[in-house]
């Protein structure tokens, strides 16, 4: 698991492999951007509190049983600290796994040039 390297302006040899490892850490993919949801039968809707969620980020939701990938989702809102996504029908409780990615920026879609 990553850990924080603390923000300093030291440039010691202790805080130069702080900073080494904690890079190694993301670039292996050790963010630990991940979480569970268990979603009640008869939901539309679930709510992921979360201070990585903000917006700009992108949502995924992994099933984690049958019941759960059969259900179809989409992602309603991602807020700072929330993210909340709809369901169509959730006829039996289910558990999805949940990941966050990007940098969080809001910003306007890139238009695709040809």
């Amino acid at each position: 698991m990553s850990r924080f390297v603390s923000p300093t302006a030291e440039a010691s040899p202790r805080q130069m492999l702080a900073l080494a490892a904690a890079v190694n850490a993301a670039l292996r993919g050790d963010c630990a951007n991940t979480g569970l949801l268990s979603v009640a039968a008869g939901a539309v809707q679930a709510t992921v509190q979360d201070p990585r969620c903000r917006a700009g980020r992108l949502a995924q939701l992994i099933p984690l049983d049958a019941r759960a990938a059969a259900v179809r989702w989409h992602l309603a809102a991602m807020e700072r600290g929330s993210m909340r996504f709809e369901f169509d029908a959730v006829p039996e409780a289910c558990a999805f796994g949940w990941m966050l990615s990007g940098e969080g920026q809001s910003a306007a879609p890139s238009e695709s040039r040809a």
